[in-house]
């Protein structure tokens, strides 16, 4: 639910700003020269334009580089930065719905059986008209409460949740589900303008 600099408006000249402080401070390590920041923080406000730093303590508990260190190995980025797995891109490989097909399967008034797969918070700020909230979580021991007889088809933010879930219904045996490509994110850009997003 971390928004991306586009969604989260960063401020692009920002990167140049604490690229460059990085690599300075990289090259006081490596050379030995200067007071390099470790054990400070350094707080940049780039519309003020100031510089403040303030000296911060190791945490013997940290999970990292404490006493007991439980992070020991890096983490899955592919995973942890959202990146769908082969099983859901096979998965989604010709069972892919555009914003814009789906628009008219609602308006043909074709039953279908719409599943929102996003967190609750998420399902506070928009949601698709007669959709269910079944977060991705929770799905696995919510099959039941899917129908049998009319199509199924999954949702999310971007594209990524939704996938998954339907990687995980056609290995359930809901040969016949569809998810929504780009999400509800594509849908309030291409069909309703007026839906609020985050």
């Amino acid at each position: 639910m971390v928004p991306s600099c586009a969604e989260g408006v960063g401020l692009g000249v920002l990167c140049a700003t604490v690229g460059s402080v990085q690599a300075n401070e990289a090259i006081k390590l490596i050379t030995g020269i200067g007071d390099p920041l470790v054990g400070r923080l350094l707080i940049y406000d780039a519309l003020e334009l100031s510089f403040k730093d303030i000296r911060v303590r190791k945490d013997p508990e940290c999970p990292v580089c404490g006493k007991n260190p439980t992070v020991t190995e890096l983490i899955d980025y592919e995973e942890f930065c959202g990146v769908v797995s082969d099983e859901a891109q096979t998965a989604a490989a010709g069972a892919t719905l555009t914003s814009k097909e789906l628009r008219e399967l609602l308006d043909d008034g074709r039953s279908i059986a719409l599943i929102d797969v996003r967190e609750p918070a998420e399902w506070q700020i928009n949601r698709l008209p007669g959709a269910k909230l079944i977060p991705l979580g929770e799905l696995p021991g919510r099959l039941t409460e899917l129908p049998q007889t009319e199509p199924v088809v999954v949702y999310c933010k971007t594209g990524v949740r939704s996938a998954e879930a339907l990687a995980l219904l056609k290995q359930s045996g809901f040969s016949t589900a569809k998810h929504l490509g780009g999400g509800i994110a594509s849908y309030a850009k291409t069909v309703d303008p007026s839906m609020p997003r985050y």
